[in-house]
């Protein structure tokens, strides 16, 4: 059961997800969140605050949500080598960017109730890669001398690089090409399949 008044919190955190994605922290003032949620200045400022407050709430529900459709590419009854080739080839909308780490690169990360979802999630995705790759070295699905660390926080740049080359050059063409050099990297320290 809702508590009163918790849909109005729930208005204003939806909205400040949305604007987030589309705008950014610092592009985002609290009117628009008001204007968005269709509450009043009253509900925001009962609810937090400021601006940071809502802000941090809506990147740890995006964070959680994020966190939850990575988990569903990783499942434990699939190949390891499957699970980071459905990573890299899920969609995405390469124009909007990165959800949560299109706000790397705002003076607003310098928060911590700010940075820590977007560490959160970006972590969380090395974590899974670097589990499913550890996981294929053990069963020499990789080439000897592959180390699975830095081909999972490579494999993370190629995709979050690629919303950036998408944003910059506003071609989605762009992170699809990004996207397939993952692709490549991925088999080129995958062992041949007999």
């Amino acid at each position: 059961m809702a508590r009163p008044g918790s849909s109005k919190r729930e208005a204003i955190v939806a909205a400040a997800k949305a604007l987030l994605w589309e705008r950014g922290y610092e592009a985002t003032s609290p009117r628009d969140v008001l204007d968005r949620s269709g509450a009043g200045q009253g509900s925001l400022y009962h609810h937090f605050s400021g601006k940071r407050e809502v802000a941090a709430a809506a990147l740890a529900e995006m964070a959680e949500e994020e966190i939850a459709v990575i988990d569903a590419l990783f499942p434990p009854d699939t190949p390891p080598l499957d699970r980071v080739g459905a990573y890299l080839t899920r969609e995405r909308q390469a124009l909007r960017g990165c959800r949560l780490a299109r706000l790397a690169n705002e003076a607003a990360m310098e928060e911590p109730a700010l940075r820590e979802p977007v560490a959160a999630y970006l972590g969380h995705i090395e974590a899974a890669l670097r589990a499913s790759l550890e996981e294929a070295k053990a069963g020499a699905d990789l080439l000897p001398g592959i180390e699975p660390a830095p081909v999972a926080a490579a494999l993370l740049a190629i995709v979050e690089g690629g919303y950036v080359l998408a944003r910059v050059h506003w071609d989605a063409a762009a992170m699809r090409a990004a996207i397939d050099g993952g692709v490549q990297l991925l088999a080129a320290v995958s062992r041949p399949q007999a």
